[in-house]
């Protein structure tokens, strides 16, 4: 071998075997190989030279000599123990394992750099005893990135589970919290509204027991105190409880309520101000009987009845929205409860609001109001079937043997509902001459049809009965099934 040649081998050799050692000495917080998950480093910042990253020493300068690599012996920074090598070793690691995924998502240079970072924490704040399960952790968890994914979503399902057991603990302190302090006021705002009202204190001694009026819960308490007191206590209390409202300045915030944005305010102030102060309710009420909100319109609207004893279903005359039926129940009970005079519902009749007709047509067969039957009769030519079957059966119910006819003209052009009530109202007004229109349904019809009718002309007279009695004798009607299941007491 040359001579020179063999010079400049050894002057490489020795150059990086150099540069290793002042790279190691002056790296500050170098660890070991991260290929084995154990290894710990310094605390104080200055790395252990071990076997493994000498022999990488040795290796890289070879490697740099056969290469002729002179940029790679000049630069005395690079080490193995540098965090740029091993994000390219673990790069290269996960590269062999095929996590193409893992790599997609967050790249081949990231997920070096993350787990270097991830051992380079370990060795600064773990102590010694964590570290070692904790590198193996990392270790498997880039080696195989399920494993990591579990982790990442055990770690956030039970800060979700401690979130909503905290929610939970402090919802449930803050209700037991409230009802405590409700209850605490409300006895004793009872206590002292009740001296009040039975004469045992005058007002300005009940007022400086009142204590803390001013906070909007103890204003909400105390307008719950009246509302007991108003169904509890009748008598000239019931006035005294009205004034007690207008004392302590209650009805402003009822007013307030009624104006506000949320639905269930509104119901709210409109109760309070209906039942604890009228005067100002009436002028309220009037502005959401067409209400777009169904809720707020029901509860206006059944308080126009309250407010209104003289003339309670005024409000048929402006009202464009739906009368529901749940409303129509609640209005025909408190117009029952307070024993209201009854109007004359006729006067409605001619309302475009198809809820307002039919709730007309019910309230006249209810209150028998013959004197209506011209109104019945208009209802007939109504498109709404509902309430031509209203009129069919007031006519009925009501016995409007004028009506007869009509109902009889109409039968062929009726849906099947209504033609049932019409042959059910022939039971109640019909007579001989419709006899012949019972047995023209009995022969042709529907078996329903044909059921109604014979039940009809069974019970109208004996007279149809007979009549009846002698269809049964023509065998291809089958007259006899129908006469037992009408005769049947479970039908």
């Amino acid at each position: 071998m040359n001579p020179i040649k063999f010079t400049s081998v050894k002057l490489i050799i020795l150059i990086g075997c150099m540069s290793c050692v002042i790279n190691l000495l002056f790296t500050p917080g170098s660890y070991g190989s991260t290929n084995i998950p154990g290894s710990i480093a310094g605390e104080a910042g200055q790395s252990i030279q071990t076997n493994d990253s000498a022999k990488q020493t040795r290796e890289l300068a070879v490697q740099a000599l056969k290469t002729d690599s002179v940029k790679i012996i000049r630069d005395k920074n690079i080490s193995t123990t540098a965090p740029e090598y091993q994000a390219k070793k673990n790069s290269s690691r996960l590269n062999k394992r095929n996590n193409y995924l893992f790599l997609l998502i967050i790249g081949n240079k990231n997920a070096g750099e993350i787990k270097s970072d991830l051992i380079l924490y370990g060795n600064k704040h773990l102590p010694l005893s964590f570290r070692r399960p904790y590198f193996r952790i990392v270790e498997k968890g880039f080696n195989y990135p399920v494993i990591l994914l579990f982790i990442i979503l055990i770690f956030f399902f039970s800060l979700n589970i401690l979130f909503v057991l905290l929610v939970l603990y402090y919802s449930n302190q803050n209700k037991n919290r409230k009802d405590r302090y409700t209850s605490i006021y409300q006895k004793m705002y009872e206590d002292v509204l009740r001296s009040y009202l039975f004469g045992d204190i005058d007002w300005e001694k009940a007022l400086t027991k009142l204590k803390k009026i001013k906070k909007p819960l103890n204003r909400k308490i105390l307008t719950t105190v009246l509302f007991n007191f108003q169904d509890n206590l009748r008598g000239e209390m019931d006035s005294q409880i009205v004034d007690i409202f207008v004392k302590l300045d209650l009805y402003k915030d009822a007013l307030k309520s009624t104006r506000s944005s949320h639905y269930y305010n509104k119901i709210n102030g409109i109760r309070e101000l209906t039942n604890l102060y009228p005067e100002a309710a009436e002028k309220i009420v009037s502005q959401y009987i067409n209400d777009p909100n169904d809720l707020v319109r029901a509860e206006a609207q059944t308080s126009y009845i309250r407010l209104h004893p003289d003339r309670p279903f005024d409000f048929f005359k402006s009202l464009t929205s739906p009368f529901t039926r749940w409303t129509q129940v609640s209005a025909f009970y408190l117009f029952r409860l307070h024993q209201l005079p009854v109007p004359s519902f006729a006067q409605y009749m001619d309302s475009g609001n198809r809820n307002v007709r039919n709730f007309c047509l019910r309230m006249i067969t209810y209150y028998q109001q013959l004197e209506s039957a011209k109104e019945i009769y208009k209802m007939l030519d109504n498109q709404m079937e509902l309430t031509r079957f209203l009129s069919i059966h007031a006519i009925s119910e009501l016995r409007l043997i004028q009506g007869k006819e009509l109902i009889k003209k109409r039968y062929p052009a009726e849906t099947q509902k209504n033609r049932i009530e019409i042959i059910i109202a022939l039971k109640n007004i019909g007579n001989a001459e419709d006899f012949d229109f019972l047995e023209s349904i009995i022969r042709s019809d529907s078996i329903s049809l044909k059921t109604e009718a014979c039940r009809s002309m069974y019970y109208m007279s004996n007279e149809s009965r007979e009549r009846l009695i002698l269809l049964k004798q023509e065998t291809h009607l089958k007259i006899e099934q129908f006469i037992d299941h009408i005769t049947d007491s479970r039908n």
